[in-house]
């Protein structure tokens, strides 16, 4: 049941992102990371890559797909979600934004082993930009999940460009 949902969800993210290269629309790449390393504990990291495109100036739709590796967990999801500037931005401009996206996630712990869930996502951020085009991003990033997992909040930082 997983997998079929999985593949559905990469089939509609194809011809999502396929569709907004053939219409000639504006399109946005983003890169955010974190990574933490504490003594005696291991490490955590998220990375997100994502692809999108905008509908207006402000809007943005897009795919993510989200790696994480946290002490001794591990999970990838991809997911469909939007994200909203609050205003146009030009070089030199700082700029909030607000993203909500939905996912399917395969996770794997030692003790559990691979399970799937649902991902429920919600983010606030701020991105500068470096030209009218290349970003700088924060991000706090909230997920949750329909099962036993718990909740997290991720800070991360990276790049956006648009083309």
């Amino acid at each position: 049941m997983f997998l079929r949902k999985l593949v559905l969800l990469l089939a509609v993210s194809f011809l999502f992102v396929t569709s907004a290269f053939a219409a000639g629309k504006k399109s946005e790449f983003s890169m955010n990371a974190n990574f933490i390393d504490v003594q005696g504990q291991g490490s955590a990291s998220v990375l997100d890559v994502s692809l999108g495109q905008f509908l207006t100036p402000q809007v943005v739709l897009g795919t993510t797909l989200t790696n994480q590796r946290n002490y001794g967990y591990t999970g990838t999801a991809i997911s469909l979600g939007g994200k909203f500037f609050f205003m146009d931005g030009f070089r030199g401009d700082l700029v909030p934004f607000a993203g909500l996206g939905l996912g399917l996630r395969q996770a794997a712990t030692a003790t559990n082993g691979t399970q799937g869930s649902t991902q429920y996502e919600a983010m606030l951020g701020l991105a500068f930009f470096l030209s009218d085009s290349t970003t700088i991003d924060a991000k706090l990033k909230f997920l949750n999940y329909n099962d036993s997992s718990p909740s997290i909040t991720v800070f991360t930082a990276g790049f956006s460009q648009r083309f």
